[in-house]
């Protein structure tokens, strides 16, 4: 179908345009006033409202295939097209683990008929199994994950030398390594002796990994990168002091990028005091100083990408923690609420739009190796597009939320500033609160 959207304020590189576009073929064919604009067979009329390029999340757990209870895909690109999310890199730890071109395959069968915005996918790298990655390659995925562990079964890449080798095949084909900034063995080392005292609350799980864990991980994970020349993404930073550990080393870096999650600049200990498991995630909340330190961070540009980590879990799991926090698994329903959460930010005046629109959607489109195609409104780009109301006041609330798990740490909390329509390649997928579309997702290669 082709596309004409009017009376709209576009985010251009350029700046902001006053106008409207058309789209052919899912892409954007034409940027101008309205009345030079071609007929279309689909009209939209913005109302005057601001529209950005599609988001671009390049963290999120949508659990398929094994773990379909909690989330699949066709629920999970659901919530990322209800949170202006029109592009997802989709994680690894699925039962089977996606560490082959063989799961990355069956994977692909399996969810390429489900999906609302477009994804794509990333390898787990297993000691073992290093020569998948050029096969993974082979095949155009191209992003590749390091965990310490999946479930229960370490990857090997605890070891710094198997660590680097890995590095250096993810670099032969020019691939991009995502890193966890954490020394696992200190914190499997911590967590031991907290159970074994018999620690079992949120601050204690959130004690369980020590800020020293994160920031010595993170600078022996870039000094690495670096040495190697490899393109490297590091992930989950959530402290004062990974962040003045990056802060000194990225300029004289070769190739990396980092990224905060929505959970870490909006949630701390003292506001999820209470929350029990329901405040409970992987890389644990921090600290009002460690938060403080984040925003600053994003807005110097020392984090410069913003992903959602959307990981869900039922409430039922999640009420195990309430008496023993070890027994909850960890993780949270992101992607929804990220884009609102911003956008209230702005508001607030926390930082500015366009550092939003820039950490969103252009910078992880360009660690994906997706832009131009993604990340920006130009000609010949794909008409991925998110329409604001900047203005109006909303509360969030689970129960509107299409994630499987009916919860939210964000429950009850008003934001100002929310989204109207999401549109995927010229497509309108979400309106006004509902899914207006079939699945029309695809799947991209960097």
């Amino acid at each position: 179908m082709s596309l004409k959207l009017v009376n709209a304020k576009l985010w251009l590189e350029t700046g902001v345009y006053e106008g409207g576009l058309v789209t052919d073929n899912g892409a954007v064919s034409k940027i101008g006033k309205e009345h030079r604009l071609p007929s279309a067979e689909t009209i939209i009329d913005a109302g005057g409202k601001l529209v950005i390029p599609g988001l671009v999340d390049l963290h999120v757990h949508f659990r398929e295939p094994g773990f379909t209870q909690k989330e699949d895909f066709s629920s999970g690109t659901r919530s990322a097209a209800a949170g202006g999310v029109t592009t997802v890199l989709d994680e690894p730890n699925n039962n089977p683990v996606t560490a082959s071109v063989e799961a990355l395959k069956a994977k692909q069968g399996l969810v390429q008929d489900h999906a609302y915005v477009d994804y794509l996918f990333n390898m787990a790298v297993y000691a073992e199994r290093l020569n998948e990655i050029r096969a993974a390659s082979n095949i155009g995925v191209n992003v590749f994950a390091f965990f310490d562990e999946l479930g229960d079964k370490p990857t090997g890449l605890m070891d710094t030398g198997v660590l680097y080798d890995a590095l250096r095949r993810v670099d032969a084909v020019n691939g991009l390594a995502l890193l966890n900034c954490r020394e696992s063995d200190h914190v499997l080392h911590t967590i031991k002796k907290l159970k074994e005292s018999g620690k079992n609350t949120l601050q204690d799980y959130n004690n369980g990994f020590p800020h020293v864990a994160e920031s010595v991980g993170a600078a022996k994970r870039i000094l690495l990168a670096h040495s190697v020349g490899v393109r490297t993404h590091l992930r989950e930073v959530s402290t004062a002091e990974t962040a003045d550990v990056l802060r000194s080393l990225k300029p004289y870096m070769a190739d990396i990028t980092a990224e905060v999650r929505p959970d870490h600049l909006f949630l701390n200990q003292e506001n999820t005091k209470k929350r029990g498991p329901y405040g409970q995630q992987w890389t644990p909340i921090r600290t009002k100083k460690d938060q403080m330190a984040l925003w600053e961070a994003l807005n110097d540009g020392t984090v410069d990408i913003i992903a959602s980590d959307h990981a869900t879990h039922m409430v039922e799991e999640k009420r195990h923690g309430l008496s023993n926090i070890w027994n909850s698994p960890p993780g949270l329903p992101a992607i929804e609420s990220m884009l609102p959460l911003l956008l209230n930010a702005v508001h607030e005046g926390k930082t500015r739009l366009d550092k939003i629109v820039q950490t969103t959607s252009v910078n992880p489109a360009k660690r994906l190796g997706l832009y131009p195609r993604k990340g920006c409104i130009d000609i010949g780009s794909d008409a991925d597009l998110v329409i604001l109301d900047l203005d109006v006041e909303k509360k969030i609330t689970a129960d509107t939320m299409f994630a499987k798990p009916k919860w939210t740490p964000y429950e009850g909390w008003r934001t100002v500033g929310a989204l109207v329509t999401t549109i995927v390649r010229g497509v309108p997928v979400f309106q006004e609160g509902e899914i207006v579309s079939e699945p029309i997702g695809q799947y991209v290669s960097g």
